[in-house]
C-alpha cells in the first residue's frame, strides 16, 4: 500500500482569518485559504503524518519545505503550530530537514518551544457561511469588567445594573454594560468554539459583531473558569486575537504603573449568576442514576435536565416533576424554561441504549399548567430520537462490533475503494480509509471511537465520536450472511429509516486478528466468524439512490489498507492480521477528481461502517 496522498479533511477546508500585525493595539488581519491539497499561502500539502503536515513551494529545483502542526479545535477555530518563529521567511531545502522540525509530543506540551497561530474559520468550502456554535455559558448573570494595562488602580465595570445573557440564541453572549466608567453600551459575541487545552483549561473563540474597539479587536481568544459550587464564572481575554497572550504577563498587585513591562495586559470579566425563577412547583421527582452526569448537549442532576438545542440554539431548564412508574417508566413530566424565560410542562421519553449512550424525545404537546395527558404516546414519534453520548465515557469501554480487518467496493463512486479494520489491542477503536482501488492511492485516513451499540428492528445501530474532530456519527448494519455486511451512516441522531441492505455498502472480512483472544465484553454476546469467507467483490446487490445523501454534519469516511501480502501491518499497532484467499478483481481507475472530501468532485459521500456483533435489545440493558 503506498503511503496516504497529502489531502486535507474537508472539515479542514475553507477560509480562514488570522492575526497578521498588531500596530498601537489595533490588530490587521490577513486571510487563509486552505483547499483539498494546499494551504496557498504557505505551501502545497506534500506529506502528512497524523496532525503534521510539510508543505512545499518552489521548483523541484529549488524547493522550499515547511512543518505545521494542524489541530482543529472547534469546526470553526483551526490551531496551527511550528517550531520555526520567522515560518513565512524560513524554510528547509528537502523533505528530511522539513520532517526532522516536525513538533514532537515534547515540543507539543511546551508553549516555549512552538509558536502558535489561531484561524478562525468564517465561510466553509462549498462559500457557506459557518455554522453557529453552542456558547459553553448559558443563562443570566450580573457582570464586573477591569481591564488593567499597568497605569490604573480603578474598575472600568461594577455597576449591579450590567448584566450578561443569551437571550435569543445560545450561540452568542449579549453583554449590557450600565452606569460604568464609560458610555452605556451592549456588545454581543458570537461564540465561534470552544475546547480544552493544555493544564485542562477551557478556551473560547469569540468575535465581536459591533466592532467596539474598547472591548478590544473583533477576533478574541480567552480562557474561562467555573467555580462549581456557586457557579460564578471568570473569563480572562487575550491582548489580541491570538490564545498565548492571556495572562502572559504579570506584575505586583500593589503596583500601578510603576515599572510595569509595556506589554501587561489583564482584561477580566466576572460572571455572577442570577438564579432561574420556576413558577409554583408542588412535588419533585428524580431522574435515573445512570442518567446523571455529562453528554453531549445535556447536563443531568437528580431533579434537573439542561438541554441545549443545537437547532434551535435554546437552552431548556427542565424540573423532574413526575414520573410515570406505574405504567410508562420511561417518561418524566417536566416543568420547563428556556434561557429567555419561555415557561411550559412536557413530558420526556427517555431510553438508555448503552452504558455510554441514551436518547430522549420531548412531547409534541405542550401545556402552561401540569396535566398526565402530555405524555400519551400520540405526542411521540418512534423514529425520531435525540442521541447522546456520554462525554466522560473514557472509564467505560465500549467495544466496536467488528474484529479484524474488511474491505469492499463504495457503490456510488466508481473506482474508490472502502476498508475497515480494528484494533486488537483497544476494542473500542475504528479505523477506516479510502483509495484507489487499482493503485492504492489512500485518500483519507480517519479514527472513530464506540460509544455504544444497541438493535432495533433487527437492524443494529452504533454510535461513535470521532477522534481527530470530536464529532459524533451514527451507523446502522445488517449481516444478510455470514459473508455480507451492509452498512450505512445514519447521522447525529440515528434515524430509524435508513436501509443499510438496500442503500448501503457490502463488506467482506478478508483478515482477521491474530490475537488468539479477541475482546469480548460479558455484558453482551458478540458475534465472530469461525472462518474468514472469500472476499466477494461484485455490486450487484447495490441499488443506487441518489437522494439517500449524508447529513451535513456528519463526518467523512476513515480506516485501514486492504492486505496485499499474507501478513499485513496497519501502522497503527504492533497487530498483525492474516489474510485469506484475496481475489480483488481490477477496478477502473477513478477520475483525478473523485477524493473523498474534495469540494467539487462528487465527494459527499455516505459513510459505511460494518457490523459483526448484536448486543441485547435497550430493554434488557435497562
Amino acid at each position: 500500500m503506498r503511503p496516504a496522498a497529502c489531502y486535507f479533511p474537508i472539515e479542514y477546508q475553507g477560509e480562514y482569518i488570522t492575526q497578521n500585525t498588531v500596530t498601537d493595539g489595533s490588530v490587521r488581519y490577513s486571510r487563509i485559504n486552505i483547499t483539498e491539497s494546499a494551504i496557498p499561502i504557505w505551501g502545497n500539502c506534500h506529506k502528512r503524518h497524523d496532525n503534521n503536515v510539510v508543505l512545499k513551494t518552489g521548483t523541484e529545483e529549488a524547493s522550499c519545505y515547511r512543518c505545521f502542526h494542524l489541530k482543529l479545535v472547534s469546526k470553526n477555530v483551526l490551531r496551527v503550530l511550528t517550531a520555526d518563529n520567522d515560518y513565512i521567511s524560513k524554510c528547509h531545502t528537502n523533505e528530511e530537514k522539513a520532517l526532522a522540525s516536525c513538533l514532537r509530543d515534547d515540543a507539543l506540551q511546551d508553549e516555549e518551544k512552538s509558536t502558535e497561530i489561531i484561524l478562525y474559520k468564517f465561510r466553509e468550502w462549498n462559500n457557506d457561511e459557518v455554522r453557529q456554535e453552542y456558547c459553553p455559558i448559558h443563562g443570566r448573570y450580573k457582570l464586573t469588567y477591569n481591564i488593567d494595562n499597568g497605569t490604573e488602580d480603578r474598575v472600568e465595570c461594577e455597576s449591579p445594573e450590567s448584566e450578561v445573557d443569551n437571550c435569543p440564541s445560545g450561540s452568542a453572549l449579549n453583554l449590557r454594560f450600565r452606569n460604568c466608567a464609560f458610555h452605556d453600551q451592549e456588545v454581543t459575541f458570537e461564540c465561534l468554539g470552544h475546547w480544552r487545552g493544555l493544564r485542562n483549561q477551557n478556551y473560547l473563540a469569540l468575535v465581536n459583531t459591533n466592532n467596539d474597539a474598547r472591548l478590544g479587536p473583533k477576533y478574541r481568544c480567552a480562557t474561562w473558569v467555573e467555580n462549581p459550587k456557586t457557579g460564578e464564572i471568570e473569563i480572562s481575554f487575550s491582548k489580541d486575537s491570538t490564545c498565548r497572550s492571556i495572562n502572559k504577563y504579570h506584575r505586583n498587585a500593589n503596583s500601578y504603573g510603576n515599572n510595569i513591562n509595556n506589554d501587561y495586559h489583564s482584561e477580566i470579566i466576572s460572571l455572577t449568576p442570577i438564579p432561574q425563577e420556576f413558577g409554583q412547583i408542588s412535588q419533585y421527582c428524580s431522574f435515573p442514576n445512570w442518567l446523571i452526569g455529562k453528554w453531549e448537549h445535556v447536563i443531568v442532576s437528580q431533579n434537573q435536565l439542561i438541554y441545549k438545542d443545537h437547532t434551535s440554539f435554546k437552552t431548556y431548564t427542565m424540573k423532574c416533576v413526575k414520573n410515570n412508574t406505574n405504567y410508562d417508566s420511561d417518561k418524566y413530566i417536566v416543568y420547563s424554561q428556556t434561557q429567555c424565560g419561555e415557561e411550559k410542562y412536557q413530558c420526556l421519553k427517555i431510553q438508555r441504549r448503552d452504558e455510554n449512550v441514551f436518547e430522549f424525545q420531548i412531547s409534541s404537546r405542550s401545556e402552561p399548567n401540569f396535566t398526565n395527558t402530555i405524555c400519551n404516546e400520540f405526542y411521540f414519534n418512534d423514529d425520531r430520537w435525540l442521541t447522546q453520548g456520554r462525554l466522560d465515557s473514557n472509564s467505560i469501554v465500549s467495544p466496536c462490533p467488528i474484529v479484524g480487518e474488511f474491505s469492499g467496493v463504495i457503490p456510488d463512486d466508481e473506482g474508490l475503494c472502502a476498508k475497515l479494520s480494528s484494533e486488537c489491542g483497544s476494542p473500542d477503536i475504528m479505523y477506516y480509509q479510502i483509495s484507489a482501488c487499482e493503485f492504492d492511492e489512500v485518500y483519507e485516513e480517519r479514527e472513530y471511537r464506540c460509544l455504544g451499540q444497541w438493535t432495533h428492528r433487527n437492524i443494529v445501530y452504533t454510535y461513535t465520536q470521532r477522534r481527530d474532530v470530536g464529532t459524533y456519527e451514527c451507523f446502522v448494519g445488517t449481516m444478510l450472511s455470514d459473508r455480507q455486511i451492509f452498512i450505512k451512516e445514519a447521522g447525529e441522531h440515528c434515524q430509524r429509516d435508513v436501509n443499510p441492505h438496500r442503500f448501503g455498502m457490502e463488506l467482506n472480512k478478508v483478515a482477521h486478528c491474530s490475537m488468539p483472544e479477541p475482546f469480548k465484553p460479558s455484558s453482551r454476546p458478540t458475534h465472530k466468524y469461525s472462518e474468514v469467507p472469500t472476499v466477494r467483490s461484485t455490486t450487484s446487490g447495490y441499488q443506487r439512490h441518489d437522494q439517500q445523501q449524508p447529513h451535513s454534519s456528519s463526518p467523512s469516511v476513515v480506516a485501514n489498507s486492504t492486505p496485499s501480502s499474507p501478513v499485513v501491518t496497519t501502522g497503527r499497532s504492533n497487530t498483525q492480521y492474516t489474510v485469506t484467499n484475496q481475489q480483488q478483481p481490477k477496478q477502473p481507475q477513478p477520475h483525478p477528481t473523485a477524493r473523498p472530501g474534495v469540494p467539487g468532485s462528487g465527494a459527499s459521500r455516505p459513510i459505511y461502517l460494518v457490523y459483526l456483533s448484536y448486543p441485547q435489545s435497550s430493554n434488557e440493558a435497562l
